[in-house]
């Protein structure tokens, strides 16, 4: 049944003013005891799964998916028109339920934030050097120019930079072989920062790789769960590091940069594990089905689209009893340019009023809503 949040109104000049009300979606949770991640998601998205929306958009409170602390509050997104009532939630308009109205920025567009922009647009423009950013259409929901602002990622990328003027005007180029993206792109100075990219583990065993001495990483946009996906009925299940020695992994080219929890090539195959590494996602799901290998490691919403689109969603699950690893997603520059620690902190500046505002938390749920109503 759904709860109504009611906006009193006074009966001053006639008597029988009946209370104003709007439905809510998401909103912030506070942690009971018995309350699991699982037990939560089951309740508000009446979709057990979706406790890794929650883990994600939480992981500052929460050290391990197990280990949740009575009293703690969690912000849940709105995932189609889904949790509604909660307190701090953002209203949904009631002629199309799945629609959240409060999509906008954080802040009102009033004159002062008008004449706010106005000079940091003259700021940038006065400093006279465009910053050139370079993304592909390849990693969706993060970054596509067929979604919504281009995808989550190139939204906060692009609003991040509105909000800061420490550079100058910033351009988007779209190359979708995002292999020459780093090399020769960024090396050789054809663009000044590319997105969005994993960092890897550079105080462990990656420390010494070009990608490590080379480049320069921003704070993380975005940081998201990596899974294994299996074929459903295979029995193939993983429950720790022992279960990954002697299992065909596919993972694509790309996406193998390790992530928090040690998730990349040397990682999984140090783990035993025996990896393919085709230079696709549809490759990678086209041989689970076809029996050439036993599982995909892959972030999680990645994974989900591209098996969604090839028709198999009904014939892998996820194994998201326990993520194999947590990545981050950057902005990053090369060191061959002399101004690229200047943008990198630029951006993480920007990246930074963006959250202090609140207009961060609105920009993730507004496409975390679309993103899982299309899933």
């Amino acid at each position: 049944m759904i709860r109504r949040v009611c906006a009193a109104s006074m009966a001053v000049a006639m008597a029988g003013t009946m209370a104003l009300s709007a439905e809510t979606c998401g909103g912030n949770y506070k942690v009971r005891p018995g309350d699991s991640l699982s037990a939560i998601a089951d309740t508000h998205y009446q979709d057990a799964s979706q406790w890794t929306v929650i883990y994600r958009n939480n992981r500052e409170m929460i050290p391990s998916p197990d280990k949740i602390r009575v009293g703690q509050t969690y912000r849940l997104p709105c995932i189609a028109g889904k949790p509604v009532g909660l307190p701090g939630g953002t209203p949904i308009d009631p002629a199309n339920p799945v629609a959240v109205v409060a999509a906008s920025p954080a802040e009102p567009v009033t004159a002062e934030r008008l004449q706010e922009n106005r000079i940091k647009a003259t700021a940038r423009q006065a400093r006279g050097v465009d910053v050139r950013l370079l993304a592909a259409d390849d990693f969706r929901p993060f970054t596509n120019r067929l979604l919504m602002s281009s995808g989550l990622i190139t939204d906060l990328v692009n609003r991040a930079f509105v909000s800061t003027d420490k550079v100058g005007l910033h351009k988007f180029y779209w190359v979708n072989d995002r292999s020459v993206h780093l090399d020769p792109m960024l090396k050789e100075g054809m663009a000044d920062l590319a997105f969005p990219w994993k960092k890897p583990d550079c105080e462990g065993a990656a420390a010494t790789t070009d990608l490590c001495t080379d480049y320069v990483y921003s704070e993380p946009m975005f940081e998201m769960l990596v899974v294994l996906f299996t074929a459903k009925g295979s029995g193939v299940t993983y429950a720790g590091e022992g279960d990954l020695a002697g299992l065909r992994v596919c993972s694509p080219l790309g996406f193998n940069a390790a992530g928090r929890g040690g998730l990349g090539a040397s990682y999984l195959i140090q783990a035993g594990a025996r990896l393919q590494q085709p230079p696709s996602s549809e490759e990678c799901f086209a041989r689970l089905v076809d029996g050439s290998v036993d599982a995909v490691a892959m972030n999680e919403f990645t994974g989900r689209v591209v098996l969604k689109d090839m028709g198999l969603s009904g014939r892998v699950e996820l194994q998201l009893s326990r993520p194999l690893a947590i990545e981050g997603l950057h902005v990053v520059a090369h060191k061959a340019n002399p101004r690229a620690a200047e943008m990198i902190a630029a951006f993480d500046e920007g990246l930074g009023v963006l959250r202090d505002s609140g207009e961060y938390l609105t920009v993730l749920d507004k496409h975390m809503s679309s993103i899982w109503a299309g899933l």
